[in-house]
């Protein structure tokens, strides 16, 4: 009786094991390409298809936000320099600028999607969350 309850315990584990593991697997699926993005936008019908897209966009942002950093990190030197160089901390700012208004409009394009998501969503998959 102990062997089969034993048996019973490892195949249970086994069946748990495989199932999570599974869903963490879903949730770190490869980021979309550029061009898988675009193929995308104009086929996406589903929840799980404009999450995909709102989570590219939001990966978009988060680079253009770093980028923004690191051209106000370079415009700051060129004015702490010893001669500073005016005009290129100038092109510098403006890049960050830039990148920065970028980032903002690829998260709001990322919460358009989102929000397409939710509005498509099925009693089914709410339950699920």
């Amino acid at each position: 009786m102990k062997t089969a309850q034993r048996n019973l315990y490892v195949v249970l584990m086994i069946v748990l094991t495989t199932f999570f593991s599974g869903s963490i697997w879903a949730q770190n699926e490869k980021p979309l390409t550029k061009d898988q993005a675009i193929k995308l936008l104009s086929t996406a019908n589903t929840a799980a298809q404009h999450e995909q897209l709102a989570q590219y966009f939001n990966q978009k942002a988060a680079k253009l936000e770093a980028d923004a950093k690191e051209h106000a990190d370079w415009a700051n030197a060129y004015h702490r320099g010893k001669s500073p160089v005016m005009a290129n901390a100038s092109l510098c700012k403006e890049a960050a600028s830039e990148e920065r208004k970028a980032a903002q409009e690829d998260r709001a394009i990322a919460g358009l999607h989102h929000k397409m998501a939710e509005e498509q969503r099925t009693p089914a998959d709410q339950k699920q969350q």
